[in-house]
């Protein structure tokens, strides 16, 4: 039965009916050519061309910040060594002892003065570098004594301890501190002998000699040649002049001067003594040495030249 409200199919003509025949026959030729059933080749794809990559610019990192300046130090150190115990001192105020290292000093010149008993001290002037440390060396002179020697007349010959040291005036120096033995001595004087204290200063000596007492004391075993013989005994010089003493008729005394000649005679190995206005007397030792007897007449020619 037929629904009433679908509309009725065209009714086809023939010539409609054989349209529609041809029609579909044509429409599967169609597709079988479309699935390769033609020969004819097909248009190839065309290439794509590759898109070029490009790089993206190198991006600088930004500079880094600045970084805040620091205040330059304002203070600085200084390491002294040296002598062990010495006080340190910087500007009059006093830091420490040495050993020792000493901050917070102000940077720029600093007056530094270390010192210790019985030694020289030390002043020097320190430059103190912000943030650094400076070593000063204060090893310190030892203060020794010393002698200064003057005399009248001047240049009396000194000896200390035996030691010959000089003339006057003349400074002894680097003593240390004990006793000393002074010998001072000059042609013509007594010699002026003392002892000393010297400690860790100057000790000043003064010397004025005083004229020495003239004084003789001299013998010789001789000889006493005569015309014919001899005799023998002992020729004495005092300060007052000659003496022979033996147990022969010649023995005399006789006083400076009266001597007319006191000779040394080295050819003929004797001393002549000749009295002035009257007899010579011709010495010489037992056996046959000279030398007591130059010994015996240089030590009364010295002290007849001495002055009085």
């Amino acid at each position: 039965m037929r629904d009433a409200n679908r509309p009725a199919a065209p009714l086809l003509s023939g010539r409609g009916r054989s349209r529609s025949r041809l029609a579909a026959p044509l429409f599967f030729a169609g597709a079988l050519a479309g699935c390769g059933g033609s020969e004819e080749p097909a248009e190839p794809a065309p290439k794509e061309t590759p898109t070029p990559v490009v790089e993206p610019a190198p991006v600088e990192p930004p500079p880094p910040a600045p970084k805040p300046k620091r205040a330059a130090p304002t203070t600085g150190g200084l390491s002294v060594v040296g002598t062990a115990g010495a006080a340190v001192f910087v500007d009059g105020e006093r830091r420490g002892t040495v050993p020792g290292e000493f901050a917070d000093l102000r940077v720029g010149e600093r007056q530094v003065r270390v010192e210790h008993e019985n030694h020289y001290p030390l002043e020097v002037t320190m430059t103190i570098r912000g943030g650094g440390v400076r070593t000063l060396d204060a090893t310190l002179v030892e203060r020794l004594g010393s002698i200064s020697v003057e005399s009248s007349p001047a240049g009396a010959m000194v000896f200390l301890d035996r030691d010959f040291k000089g003339n006057t005036p003349v400074t002894i120096e680097d003593l240390r501190p004990e006793r000393y033995r002074l010998m001072v001595s000059a042609e013509g004087f007594e010699v002026h002998h003392e002892e000393v204290e010297v400690g860790r200063e100057r000790v000043p000596v003064r010397v004025a000699f005083e004229a020495a007492e003239a004084t003789l004391d001299a013998s010789v075993e001789v000889v006493h040649k005569h015309r014919f013989g001899s005799c023998t005994g002992t020729l004495v010089a005092t300060p007052t002049g000659f003496e022979y003493r033996t147990d022969h008729k010649d023995a005399f005394e006789l006083a400076f001067d009266r001597v007319e000649q006191f000779e040394l005679d080295y050819l003929e190995d004797n001393l002549r003594l000749k009295v002035r206005r009257g007899r010579t007397y011709n010495f010489e030792t037992p056996d046959g040495n000279v030398d007591p007897l130059f010994v015996f007449h240089r030590d009364v020619e010295a002290f007849r030249a001495a002055p009085r």
